[in-house]
């Protein structure tokens, strides 16, 4: 089990909503929301806190391989409200003598547990240190999201655009005013979409926050982190913002259909004429939407006529983006197997996008 399915489990044992759990350790129920989507892991202090709560070893919570405690029996704790409070005469001295004895014993061996959780502890702390004085080393490290990296901001941004010189790539730019700056701290902005991370150094704002910008290949989603690190090698990792969907926001969709005539093929002559109706639809990460429109005629895949897409009037008014154009291409001779037409958008970017009309 992940740490984050383990306390969802202990916490529905206890009978705790996230929102009462979050009360219980001081923090909101997204925090909570979020260790158990193990998208964020607890803080060192969290964790011990967490074990104390659910009376588990901190070491059960993180070690996916540690087994996970079984609730306890039902008839234990029967068992343990149905003992006596006090001995009845028939209990004998010898017998109490027994019991205080025992008493003292799990007693011992519950200081001695304690001692135990303590030192493992102390073990994780060192490792985590040590994982991190490592990852030092690294060029590119990607770190996990703590229940302290949420709502730092007094303001961030982030803004991606197509790259004009090249439109298989993104050039993503990013702003961030951290909440609470710690002196010594060094910043950089870490992006990471899929298996691949991407990072830079982030420049001091004006406004007394961070700025950056990446050009990275296009991805179709990323998320945007802003990594401080401070003099003693901790470190605090913000999320900035995310996206999805990205290839298709940038791309244009086109619909055509002959609203009246179309192709007509009479004693082995072709002829290509009537209203053919087209609409250009831009998703909205596309920043300009101007392009060139035409129909294309094509005789066995060759090029052999064209003719630009004409706006739709109505009331003497054009309407964005929808095209009533009437065709015009001429007649031909051959079979109409041989003849195909296509809608084609070249946008702003010198992208070029068809469509073929129902």
């Amino acid at each position: 089990m992940t740490t984050g399915e383990k306390i969802a489990a202990l916490r529905r044992e206890h009978k705790l909503s996230q929102e009462a759990l979050g009360e219980k350790l001081g923090l909101s129920r997204q925090a909570v929301s979020k260790w158990e989507a193990d998208q964020a892991v607890p803080t060192m202090d969290n964790l011990m806190e967490l074990s104390r709560l659910f009376g588990v070893p901190v070491d059960t919570l993180l070690r996916p391989d540690a087994p996970f405690p079984a609730p306890p029996a039902e008839e234990n704790s029967t068992y343990a409200s149905a003992a006596p409070e006090t001995p009845h005469k028939g209990v004998s001295p010898s017998y109490g003598k027994i019991l205080a004895i025992g008493g003292a014993a799990l007693l011992c061996v519950s200081l001695a547990l304690n001692a135990v959780c303590l030192y493992q502890i102390a073990q994780l702390k060192g490792e985590v240190q040590a994982l991190r004085v490592r990852a030092g080393n690294v060029s590119t490290v990607y770190y996990p999201g703590t229940d302290a990296d949420t709502g730092d901001f007094a303001e961030s941004s982030e803004h991606m655009t197509l790259d004009p010189e090249n439109t298989d790539q993104l050039i993503v730019t990013f702003s961030a005013v951290p909440r609470v700056a710690s002196d010594g701290e060094t910043a950089k902005f870490l992006l990471r979409g899929g298996e691949q991370s991407w990072e830079c150094e982030a420049e001091d704002d004006a406004g007394g926050g961070y700025r950056g910008s990446l050009t990275i290949p296009m991805v179709d989603e990323y998320s945007v982190y802003l990594v401080l690190t401070g003099a003693d090698g901790s470190t605090r990792n913000l999320f900035v913002a995310s996206e999805s969907d990205i290839e298709n926001r940038f791309s244009i969709d086109i619909q055509a259909y002959w609203s009246s005539g179309g192709p007509m093929f009479s004693f082995g002559r072709n002829t290509f004429t009537g209203t053919l109706s087209t609409y250009v639809y831009f998703h909205d990460a596309l920043e300009d939407n101007s392009f060139t429109g035409r129909i294309i005629l094509y005789q066995n895949g060759k090029e052999i006529a064209e003719q630009p897409l004409e706006y739709r009037i109505s009331d003497g008014e054009y309407s964005p983006n929808i095209y009533d154009t009437e065709v015009r291409l001429g007649t031909f001779e051959g079979r109409m197997s041989d003849f195909s037409i296509k809608v084609e958008i070249t946008d702003a970017y010198g992208r070029v996008f068809t469509a073929s009309p129902d």
